[in-house]
């Protein structure tokens, strides 16, 4: 199952999950499982420092430059927010029926 990890990892991720479902824990990749794991973790954090980096410009533009709000400003502003507060409730389990998460 390693060399799947590598070549086909969407199929990989579904193997693992039907194995670790049916508690068939001798036939789990751990090594690739537990890499896959802490590879989620830091794209989760990148993806929310990349909506924070986004967002804080245009929060401070609409602050201290009034005269030049835009809708294309205030959109930013919503889907960094968005961005940023979907996968925190996701991870916290409140959105698990939500197909976003």
């Amino acid at each position: 199952m390693s060399e799947k990890y590598l070549t086909d990892f969407s199929s990989w991720i579904n193997q693992t999950a039907q194995l670790l479902r049916e508690h068939r824990w001798h036939e789990i990749d751990v090594p690739n499982l537990i890499e896959a794991v802490e590879d989620l973790g830091k794209s989760e954090r990148r993806g929310i420092t990349s909506q924070l980096t986004r967002l804080l410009p245009h929060l401070l533009k609409w602050q201290y430059q009034p005269q030049r709000r835009s809708d294309s400003w205030l959109d930013s502003i919503t889907d960094a927010r968005t961005q940023i507060i979907l996968p925190l409730f996701c991870h916290l389990g409140r959105e698990k029926s939500d197909q976003n998460c």
